[in-house]
């Protein structure tokens, strides 16, 4: 049973529209430098841009902080019923920072035995076919 859900998104294409726990801005935590060279064709997915994003400064921390609320609203979580936890995360574009990011949060939740899923939405929409 899927215990926590990370949904990616873009904010130039809206917020999500589906409610969560809460909301994290990556954008935030992007350095000034954050553009991904020859990233227009390519994801957080993609293990080079991933090991770029996860590099950054401060990047290391947001996903330990993120895993560990996380586990902890599950935890805290008087109703089993309420044992589901929604995180949606944001970056300008929604395919390169919150991308790798979530994916990262993901592994580290699975390697607590939280069964997470991810989607990302800016991902999904590029492969759909027109």
């Amino acid at each position: 049973m899927v215990r926590v859900t990370i949904h990616t998104f873009g904010f130039d294409h809206g917020a999500p529209e589906e409610p969560s726990d809460f909301t994290l801005d990556i954008r935030r935590h992007i350095p000034a430098t954050g553009q991904i060279p020859d990233g227009e064709q390519r994801t957080g997915l993609d293990l080079d841009i991933a090991n770029t994003v996860l590099a950054a400064a401060g990047v290391a921390r947001l996903v330990d902080n993120t895993a560990l609320l996380a586990i902890g609203l599950l935890e805290d979580a008087a109703d089993a019923r309420a044992r589901l936890v929604k995180i949606a995360m944001g970056d300008a574009r929604g395919v390169h920072w919150s991308v790798a990011i979530a994916e990262e949060i993901a592994r580290v939740l699975r390697q607590n035995d939280v069964e997470t899923e991810v989607v990302h939405r800016e991902i999904q929409i590029r492969r759909t076919p027109a």
